[in-house]
């Protein structure tokens, strides 16, 4: 697949209307949760360990309440590509980085990862959220792709909500920490570490 480019988005930037955007990705990840700080200070902690001046980050749900600090800290060296799965996404994603991609270290751009992966090298992937609603079969699919595309000595984080004993009642089943540890291991990665946990989402840092 060719790179993934803001030219790609089905809509032109200066179309856009902040005050007509959807919700954030993930509605109940607000900004100022303990959980949120949590999560995205762990996000920047690895950032700091793997980065290397033009190194790209592949963030493949853009969830830019976590992954804004991240930007801020390093788009004067690195280069970022912000997928979003829906057209929604894409807007909200695209309107509040427009002023970065004109400058050329950030691309935002829409894609559906039941139909294809970013073929592009990364330092850095982080899916937030990204994995959970794939078919089964696909997720091991895409996970085996995010491990490929990830440079020697790269890095990933990946959390979803997990089963609790609070989810049972869920419609559709929730896989189990452990079951999303074996997907991730079963892909090859050397390294696979609990990163986080909210009680109800987990994440993890892989590292290739």
């Amino acid at each position: 697949m060719a790179e993934a480019k803001s030219e790609d988005l089905p809509f032109a930037a200066d179309a856009l209307h902040t005050n007509a955007l959807a919700a954030p990705v993930d509605a109940d990840f607000k900004e100022g949760e303990a959980g949120y700080y949590g999560l995205s200070q762990e996000i920047q902690r690895i950032g700091r360990s793997c980065l290397t001046p033009g190194a790209r980050v592949v963030d493949l749900r853009c969830d830019l309440n976590l992954v804004m600090p991240l930007i801020e800290e390093n788009e004067d060296l690195c280069r970022f590509t912000l997928l979003s799965p829906d057209e929604e996404g894409g807007f909200r994603c695209f309107d509040r980085m427009r002023t970065r991609v004109r400058l050329g270290f950030v691309d935002a751009a829409r894609i559906d990862l039941e139909e294809s992966f970013p073929e592009i090298s990364a330092r850095m992937v982080l899916a937030l959220g990204a994995l959970g609603e794939l078919p089964e079969k696909r997720r091991s699919e895409v996970v085996e792709s995010m491990r490929r595309r990830l440079e020697r000595n790269g890095a990933g984080v990946i959390m979803e909500p997990v089963e609790t004993d609070l989810s049972l009642g869920r419609k559709g089943r929730l896989w189990s920490a452990a079951e999303w540890e074996s997907l991730l291991r079963n892909a090859g990665f050397r390294s696979v570490q609990r990163l986080w946990t909210d009680g109800s989402r987990m994440a993890w840092s892989v590292k290739k």
